[in-house]
């Protein structure tokens, strides 16, 4: 079974990744490329720590246009970098979906 804490999934969104982080009832995070174009995005449960489990990490996978919840918690973990996670979501990418999470 897959999980993530939230605590880390939000440092490395926001470090790594670059994302912005918007708050309202939950933390929303935005990923833009080079031009500054929205090319993902996905949120968490603003609060207290909590643990991620399998469902969620794959929901949140998907959301960022991740090939599968694997590459989530790789790129958690590090061994997965910005710019390799960058390529997948731009070849993920779908300009017209409009839709966010």
């Amino acid at each position: 079974m897959t999980t993530l804490d939230s605590d880390k999934v939000d440092k490395a969104l926001r470090s790594k990744m670059k994302a912005e982080r918007e708050v309202s009832a939950d933390w929303y995070y935005i990923i833009k490329d080079e031009e500054g174009l929205e090319i993902a995005s996905t949120s968490i449960s603003k609060g207290a720590k909590e643990i991620l489990r399998d469902k969620r990490v794959s929901q949140m996978a998907r959301q960022l246009r991740l090939d599968n919840g694997k590459q989530l918690v790789e790129f958690v973990r590090c061994t997965v970098s910005r710019t390799e996670a960058l390529e997948t979501i731009k070849r993920n990418y779908v300009r017209d979906a409009g839709r966010r999470t």
